[in-house]
């Protein structure tokens, strides 16, 4: 994510300001706040950490909607592999059984054909004796072809089980891999904030009393939601707004646990009734594209490529998006020089 898109990063970028502002005094900033190279340094280093989850969790993301796709599967050859070898028993009973009578009536078969009247009668009975024959051999073609669909399915089963085990042990691994970064982001941040948290309350305090000196209001009133194109738009738009402030959570899907990029996309265009599935990829890629000169709000727009982020516009060059671990639900001005796409639900 680039500097001017995290909550983080702004406060970050606040610390340089007051590292040399002369609104607070230079002795009370130079304890509390870190120097401009260090800001610089930490900026660049969470704006790498912050693409590298970004793309990460995307990842994530699409590796749990292969799961989805196989335990389907699975669930489906499961029952087919059951099926095959109920069909290759019952064909096997009936086999046996077959082969049981034929040993049994072996003799009685030769009598019958020593018991001829003419020989028009024993080729009769000669033929009647083959097809008996016959009937048994399909009876084995049936039962042999029945148990290698058996075999087949079992096969198949395997597979698919094996398949399953394999994105599970990949999505455990990307878990880890994510948690390290979060991990390093959340240190990062905190021995920051322990450096400059005391500058950021001396400037507040610095805003409010020039703000009560000239009579001003030292607040922001809260940002409206935009006009909306139709009733969809304006439920999914009214969805988004109410959440601002959510903190993000990877694989996150709703207010209780947090939103992912695409989670809070997929959330918020459930409220019109519009599925998404739950990747910034998956997202452009299921839907009917438009042109950045013809952008509305309600529109998703995508970053990176790889894709691994999503955002929802909202007019006026705005978007509001859940952006990366240590951030909130948030209205930002679009991140243009990561675009590389809209699309539009609905």
């Amino acid at each position: 994510m680039t500097g001017r898109r995290t909550h983080l990063v702004a406060r970050l970028s606040i610390a340089v300001l007051l590292a040399t502002s002369a609104t607070v005094g230079a002795a009370t900033l130079s304890s509390a706040a870190p120097s401009r190279e260090e800001v610089e340094r930490a900026k660049a280093r969470l704006d790498s950490l912050n693409q590298e989850l970004s793309l990460m969790v995307e990842q994530y993301n699409q590796a749990q909607l292969r799961l989805q796709e196989v335990q389907a599967r699975l669930a489906d050859v499961r029952a087919e592999a059951q099926t095959a070898q109920a069909t290759a028993d019952r064909a096997t009973t009936r086999l046996n059984s077959s082969a049981a009578r034929a040993y049994q009536g072996v003799g009685s078969q030769i009598a019958l054909l020593f018991d001829s009247a003419s020989m028009a009668d024993f080729s009769d009975r000669l033929e009647f004796i083959g097809s008996m024959a016959q009937a048994d051999s399909d009876l084995a073609l049936d039962a042999e072809l029945a148990r290698q669909d058996a075999r087949w399915t079992a096969a198949e089963l395997a597979a698919t089980a094996e398949e399953r085990q394999g994105i599970v042990d990949d999505l455990a691994a990307k878990q880890d891999q994510i948690e390290e970064r979060v991990a390093e982001a959340r240190d990062l941040f905190e021995t920051l904030d322990r450096q400059y948290h005391d500058a950021l309350e001396a400037q507040a305090a610095a805003e409010a009393a020039a703000a009560a000196g000239s009579g001003g209001v030292s607040t922001s009133p809260p940002i409206p939601p935009p006009p909306a194109p139709n009733a969809n738009v304006a439920a999914v738009l009214q969805a988004a707004y109410s959440v601002i402030g959510t903190p993000y959570q990877y694989g996150g899907t709703s207010p209780e646990t947090g939103f992912d990029c695409s989670g809070f996309t997929m959330w918020a265009w459930a409220h019109a009734g519009v599925y998404l599935p739950h990747s910034s990829a998956s997202q452009y890629a299921s839907l009917p594209h438009v042109a950045q000169s013809d952008l509305q709000a309600g529109d998703l727009l995508f970053f990176y490529s790889p894709i691994s982020h999503v955002g929802m516009y909202v007019g006026g060059g705005q978007m509001i998006h859940s952006p990366h671990t240590g951030s909130v639900a948030s209205v930002v001005s679009v991140y243009w020089d990561s675009f590389v796409g809209a699309a539009r639900p609905g």
